[in-house]
């Protein structure tokens, strides 16, 4: 079963700018750092600890970071969810859980470029969005990422489970999936709408699950999860200058929304459930294709989730 290392030992817990705990200890009590010893028991059969990684397309690499931390300090995983692009980093790890894996991710991420992740020839052009087509760009590029890191494996190729999320355009449903080929669901969780096109499958066209719930606690929940780690790459509580151009204002209102969305699942946790939550750890107005920056949004990533578990666990 998954673990918090059981050679750390747990100190008062101190909140970081960008990593926070939140849980629900007493009835319609919402409390935050607050960490119970319970964080450091044994898992068993009901107490599973589960990774989330929450979706957030160029700011994705800010979750390898955090998860180097979490590696480096000892934490191992029952199992992992994943939306959007942090889909495709929780499948890279579920393929290696170790800091193996987390190299690999780490040198994706500094070899990611505009070009590689947007298929060649496809130069953005704002009309694009007013043309009759069904995505700015194909999704060849994210194809070939995919089939690099995961040829041809499916779910039940990995080291450990994955259930990863998209949103049915059709139903507005939650889909899900953890078993069967992974190139097609990745493909499909990480559709974001107008720039790649809808994943069919059956008789469903898929869209980023992020749309519907792009930090899945919900479903580390319903699958028997009582503590948490969310690697989000958005912040819980909001505070954005308002943009400057129109454009940013619908990017950054989507943002806005899912925000709100993970604010209130955190408010609403079950008794007895707890969340770790590293947010964003970049800068804000950071250009949806500048993939230039991953090594800072790595590091800080790293920098701020190893302080957080350096303030609130000591070695025995």
């Amino acid at each position: 079963m998954g673990k918090i290392p059981h050679n750390l030992k747990l100190n008062q817990c101190v909140p970081t700018n960008l990593v926070k705990l939140y849980n629900r200890t007493v009835e319609d009590e919402a409390s935050r750092f607050k960490i119970s010893s319970r964080f450091l028991a044994k898992r068993d059969n009901e107490n599973k600890l589960a990774l989330v990684f929450s979706g957030g397309g160029n700011k994705g690499a800010a979750q390898v970071g955090m998860l180097q931390a979490l590696v480096e300090h000892g934490f191992e995983f029952d199992f992992l969810i994943g939306c959007s692009v942090g889909s495709l980093n929780a499948a890279a790890f579920a393929k290696s859980p170790d800091l193996e894996g987390v190299k690999v991710l780490n040198e994706l991420w500094q070899g990611l470029k505009t070009e590689k992740v947007f298929a060649p020839g496809s130069v953005f052009r704002g009309v694009r969005f007013a043309e009759k087509r069904r995505s700015v760009y194909s999704n060849e590029g994210l194809k070939q990422i995919i089939n690099s890191l995961l040829p041809e494996m499916n779910f039940e190729d990995l080291a450990l489970p994955l259930h990863v999320v998209a949103t049915s355009f059709n139903t507005a449903d939650e889909v899900w999936f953890n078993e069967g080929p992974l190139l097609y669901p990745l493909l499909a969780s990480a559709a974001l709408p107008g720039i790649y096109p809808p994943i069919s499958i059956g008789n469903t066209d898929l869209l980023d699950g992020g749309v519907l719930n792009d930090a899945p606690i919900s479903k580390a929940i319903e699958l028997g999860a009582k503590t948490i780690v969310l690697l989000s790459c958005n912040t819980v509580e909001t505070n954005k200058p308002f943009p400057e151009r129109p454009i940013e204002t619908i990017i950054e209102s989507i943002g806005v929304a899912i925000s709100a969305r993970l604010k209130r699942d955190l408010s609403t946790l079950p008794l007895g459930v707890e969340v770790l939550v590293g947010e964003f750890s970049g800068p804000y107005g950071l250009d949806w294709k500048d993939f230039s920056h991953a090594d800072q949004l790595i590091k800080r990533g790293y920098d701020e989730m190893s302080r957080f578990l350096s303030l609130n666990f000591r070695k025995l």
